[in-house]
């Protein structure tokens, strides 16, 4: 999309939706160029009914020369408040289209780039300033066309006037330039501006700021967040001067040409080749003229900001567009064979050392796969990969034979259910933030008790003054939840879909206690079972206790971003590897027998008499 087509899709979207007042706007446009022209004319038939001595014809003028700039005047009021409310629609649109776009991105790593989140920040609430843009550009038009009547009319009382016409040109080159450099500053503050952006949060919002508290890290933060901005606005400030610095050249010539062509057009009434009030009209449109072209580049410069939104708009346009462009096959409506890696790599973006490599694996349908490691093993890596979060750099993933890019991510995501560690906190209604699972079925009552029940959170629902009618979380003066809580509401979400043919729980049980831990696979293997049986869906789990991790039919041990064993929890007992290492070491800490590890030159605990006595 050309920074052209995004801007006629904000006039078509204006057009759809506020007919009458673009109507409005462009008749208030006409008016005002014939306005201008009469108004300059008005004066002129003024002058000359003056030194014929026609009182009827000047008092005539006169009254049409007060009507042409009282039209110019409450038609530049008008237009303004037209433009506003246009922009405003607009930028309503362009938010939507904003949302549907980040939702229509199929690869993560695509929204995790740096360059990606630069234009993010932008677009964050940056839509009023490209709709202005759009319709200031509309206005910028209409003055353009008011120059070339004035000029033409210029030319026929003072041919030396055309001139101003070249003398226009340094004014809008050298404004050209100024405001390149500014665009260029702005795009080079981005890095600071998400990072300010960033420290804001961090300082505002409640769920970091107790850590800030409590580290007493908050005069720190706010020296580096002072410090971006103060960067980011002196980067801008420099360019913006250097701008300002060129403008005044541009109208230093512009007014040294208007002074000859003046001084030219005043030699010809003397010679009597002109009017009186032929100079006049010339001092009245030329001044005309030199106001509306500084209105215009003015006006270009104030809404500068709206250029950088429509890049960053295309942009992202471009992503969403490009995303699944090949992708035709369907999802198969059961799987039968089931999920198969082969020879998977991926690294990241910029980074030199893969995450994961040569990953061969055979996720069988209707079976449940638990995936243990060490942290940074590449557990969840694999897991957004399996997702279609991620594409691979190496290798594929095939699903029932088909590769897993010839399906659209959107499909695939239709069939996908997972619960993550880092579980969104949706601060809606209860039903909502349950519901939102499958939005579908958002007012189904009974898909909802069932994804309660089964994610372990009818009780939280039970404890809440309003059931599923309470608004969560306390921003938006609703409830607010423990982390435990949240994370039930998480995995009810979770359970909402019901033919999934992956169902993943990535570390689901991170903020629950043990208890609460086994329930929840328990519930979860009884699920997988059902799942299996109708729909040949593949149950991931990724944990770090082993005590539930034995539950699953197959195990796969991660290790450095490679499979290092794989099998069941017996058979990896027997092979006494890694496996059976870590599944010890986390048995140890559970036994009352085993002393605990303290570190080296600790002193050894004395009983005292307290301890004697018990």
């Amino acid at each position: 999309m050309t920074r052209l087509a995004a801007i006629r899709w904000a006039y078509a979207a204006a057009w759809r939706e506020r007919r009458v007042a673009v109507m409005a706007l462009l008749a208030l446009q006409a008016v005002d160029v014939t306005a201008t022209v009469g108004f300059g004319l008005a004066i002129r038939a003024v002058i000359g009914a003056a030194v014929r001595g026609d009182t009827a014809d000047a008092v005539r003028d006169s009254v049409l020369a007060a009507l042409c700039w009282v039209c110019t005047a409450v038609g530049g009021s008008a237009r303004t408040n037209l433009i506003l409310l246009l922009a405003e629609t607009v930028a309503v649109r362009l938010d939507q289209r904003f949302m549907r776009n980040v939702t229509r991105i199929g690869r993560l790593d695509e929204l995790e780039s740096a360059q990606t989140a630069d234009r993010t920040a932008v677009l964050r609430g940056g839509a009023d300033l490209a709709a202005t843009y759009a319709w200031r550009l509309w206005d910028v038009a209409a003055t353009m066309l008011r120059l070339a009547v004035v000029l033409a009319l210029l030319g026929t009382v003072a041919p030396a006037m055309t001139t101003l016409l070249a003398a226009l040109v340094p004014v809008l080159w050298l404004q050209r330039r100024g405001q390149a450099r500014v665009s260029r500053s702005v795009g080079a503050s981005g890095p600071d501006t998400r990072l300010a952006e960033h420290l804001y949060t961090l300082l505002t919002e409640p769920g970091p700021g107790v850590e800030i508290k409590v580290t007493g890290a908050g005069p720190r933060l706010r020296e580096l967040a002072s410090a971006a901005w103060h960067r980011l606005t002196h980067r801008q400030e420099k360019a913006r001067y250097i701008a300002a610095v060129l403008s005044l050249l541009g109208w230093t010539v512009f007014t040294a040409v208007y002074a000859v062509a003046l001084l030219a057009t005043v030699d010809a009434v003397s010679a009597g080749h002109a009017r009186p009030g032929d100079v006049l009209l010339v001092v009245t449109l030329a001044a005309s003229l030199c106001v509306q072209t500084e209105n215009a580049v003015t006006t270009l410069q104030r809404h500068l900001q709206g250029v950088h939104y429509l890049d960053a708009f295309r942009h992202l346009e471009g992503l969403a567009a490009s995303d699944d462009g090949q992708a035709t096959a369907l999802v198969p409506r059961r799987l039968s064979d089931g999920i198969v890696l082969r020879n998977l790599t991926f690294t990241h973006p910029g980074a030199a050392t893969p995450v994961l490599r040569g990953i061969d694996l055979h996720l069988v349908a209707g079976s449940t796969v638990a995936l243990v490691g060490e942290h940074g093993a590449g557990k969840t890596t694999l897991v957004k990969l399996l997702c279609r979060l991620y594409e691979p750099t190496g290798g594929g993933i095939s699903v029932d034979g088909l590769p897993l890019d010839s399906i659209r991510a959107q499909d695939w995501w239709a069939r996908t259910t997972a619960n993550f560690q880092d579980c969104a906190r949706f601060a809606f209604l209860a039903r909502e933030a349950v519901g939102v699972g499958d939005p579908a079925a958002l007012d189904n009552l009974p898909r909802l008790e069932r994804a309660l029940r089964h994610g372990d959170a009818r009780h939280v629902v039970d404890q809440l003054p309003a059931g599923l009618e309470t608004q969560l979380g306390a921003t938006f003066g609703g409830v607010e939840l423990s982390g435990g809580q949240w994370q039930r509401i998480a995995l009810s979400r979770a359970f909402m879909p019901q033919d999934p043919l992956l169902f993943v729980l990535d570390e689901p049980a991170a903020a629950l206690d043990p208890r609460g831990e086994h329930d929840l696979h328990q519930r979860q293997m009884r699920v997988a079972r059902q799942l299996a049986r109708r729909w040949g869906t593949v149950s991931l789990i990724v944990s770090h206790r082993f005590s539930t991790v034995q539950m699953a039919d197959h195990i796969v041990v991660l290790h450095h971003g490679r499979i290092a064993e794989q099998g069941s929890h017996h058979e990896l007992l027997a092979r006494d590897g890694m496996y059976a290492e870590l599944y010890r070491l986390q048995a140890d800490g559970y036994r009352p027998d085993v002393p605990p590890v303290r570190a080296a030159g600790a002193p050894t605990p004395q009983s005292g008499p307290s301890m004697e006595r018990e």
